[in-house]
Parts: structure tokens; C-alpha cells; sequence
């Protein structure tokens, strides 16, 4: 489809994109995501994403169009000059790409997921979108299939944490829990070990017996696994550190060390 012109701010497109980018709501109410930067756009092109509309700023590298068209040959393209391009973007070095994608937000009832094979994760209302898309992206490159996350956390599909996982998004089954209590309960009962982790724990995670598919619970950056899921978990893990070590860890480097301690596992 040839590429289209877009000079006005008040472009119905650009709108839209914008108000998929600051708005949970409209997102879900819509079934769309507004994607911006390479890793996101092509990401998604790979696992059969079909954008509506692709934005591209006048200075972006087109080597890259003709895979995109191929991928997407009834997109809407659109060219906008670079200052308008930067209007979409809340980053000071916008890359030059964006697209507005059909994609599924299912609300909590309409998800029936269940761990398979793998270890999955809780996040406990982490905030920082930052870590939210860290441990997102790590979640899939160790092999996670499923990230639960309860309220108060990060919107996984805000544009900061889209950003942060570096189009893993794509790759891991992301599931909002109104009642993570009933959760963890569901799932013990299902025989699977959920593992929150605590400074004062004696067992390390290093020697802990965890099964093929635990759960670990990754608590709130300041104020940890709220209380009535550190009763319920199966077991309360410590992760070693060195005597002058900070004494407590980043939240996606402490799920980084789970999920890779059990694929490292798995793999042998």
C-alpha cells in the first residue's frame, strides 16, 4: 500500500496512537497496543502481528520497509516529519518507527491459564515499569510461559514497559489476578511449589527442591510479598550474598536469579 503523508498533529491516526499510549482503558476497550521503536515493531511482525497502520518519521532507516511491507502488505504506512514523529514518543531519542497493532487484552475472567513445563512468575504489585519489563524479558528468554501480575502493578502494556522488554512481550502469556491468594491456593493444590524469597530465610534457592514448575512470587520494589501470600507460599527462599553484600536485590534481578536457577535445571 503506498505511503501516505501525515503533516497535522490532529491526524486521526496520531491521535489514536497517542491515546492507546496513555490510556489503559481505551486500550483495552479498543484491543490495541501503540508500539514505538524497532525491537517492538519488528518484534511483533515476526510473531505474526498484523499492524493496522505503520508511522514512520521522514529520517528513518528504510532498509527495514520492505521486510515490513512483505510482513504487513495491507498495513496503513504513513510518513510524518521528524519533529511530529517525536510528538508519539515520550523517549528524548525517538527511533524513527511506531505502528498501532490488533491485540487481545483479555480482562482476569477471560484468562484460564495454567503453568506448563516451565517455572512461572507472581509479580506482587511491582511498580517501577522498568522492572516490570525486565522481568518480562527475562521471563522468555528463560524459557517462562506465563507471568501473572496483580493490582497495583505496572500496565505491562504502557509504552515504558513495552520498551523495557525489548518486544519479549510477544513471547510470554502476561495474566492479571484480581485474587492471587486464590491463585496460590489453586495451584499448590495442583501439586506446584510457590517460592517467595526473604531476607531472613535459612534455605538457599541454590539447594532448594522446587519441582519442574514452581512459582515464585516476586514482591513489591519497597514493601516486599504482601503478608497473606508469604503464609501461603510452600516455601520462603534466600538468595546468598556476600557479607558486605546491599542486602536486599532489585526485584527483576531477583527474578532473573529464579527463573534461570530452574531452567538451568530443566536443561540437565
Amino acid at each position: 500500500m503506498p505511503a501516505r503523508r501525515i503533516s497535522s498533529p490532529r491526524n486521526p491516526r496520531l491521535i489514536e496512537f497517542r491515546k492507546l499510549s496513555s490510556a489503559r482503558k481505551y486500550r483495552l476497550g479498543l484491543g490495541k497496543l501503540a508500539l514505538e521503536g524497532p525491537n517492538l515493531v519488528l518484534s511483533a511482525l515476526e510473531r505474526g502481528f498484523v499492524p493496522e497502520a505503520i508511522i514512520l518519521s521522514d529520517d528513518y532507516d528504510r532498509k527495514e520497509l520492505a521486510f515490513i511491507e512483505k510482513k504487513a502488505p495491507d498495513a496503513e504506512i504513513y510518513l510524518v516529519p521528524p519533529g511530529l514523529f517525536k510528538s508519539l514518543s515520550d523517549t528524548e531519542t525517538p527511533q524513527g518507527i511506531a505502528a498501532i497493532i490488533p491485540y487481545n487484552l483479555k480482562k482476569p475472567e477471560e484468562i484460564s491459564a495454567f503453568p506448563s513445563g516451565t517455572a512461572s512468575l507472581l509479580l506482587d504489585r511491582i511498580s517501577d515499569p522498568g522492572n516490570m519489563g525486565t522481568i518480562i524479558r527475562t521471563a522468555a528468554s528463560a524459557g517462562a510461559e506465563t507471568v501473572y501480575y496483580t493490582s497495583g502493578s505496572a500496565d505491562p502494556y504502557s509504552p515504558k514497559v513495552l520498551r523495557a522488554t525489548a518486544g519479549a512481550i510477544f513471547s510470554v502469556q502476561l495474566v492479571p489476578v484480581s485474587e492471587p491468594l486464590k491463585l496460590v491456593e489453586t495451584l499448590k493444590e495442583a501439586g506446584i511449589v510457590v517460592a517467595n524469597t526473604g531476607p531472613d530465610a535459612k534455605l538457599s534457592y541454590w539447594d532448594a527442591h522446587f519441582g519442574r514448575t514452581p512459582l515464585f512470587i516476586i514482591g513489591n520494589e519497597s514493601f516486599g510479598t504482601a503478608p497473606e501470600l508469604k503464609a501461603a507460599a510452600t516455601v520462603t527462599l534466600s538468595i546468598p550474598q556476600a557479607e558486605d553484600g546491599a542486602g536486599s536485590l532489585n526485584a527483576a534481578v531477583a527474578a532473573a536469579l529464579l527463573l534461570y536457577e530452574a531452567y538451568r535445571r530443566l536443561a540437565t
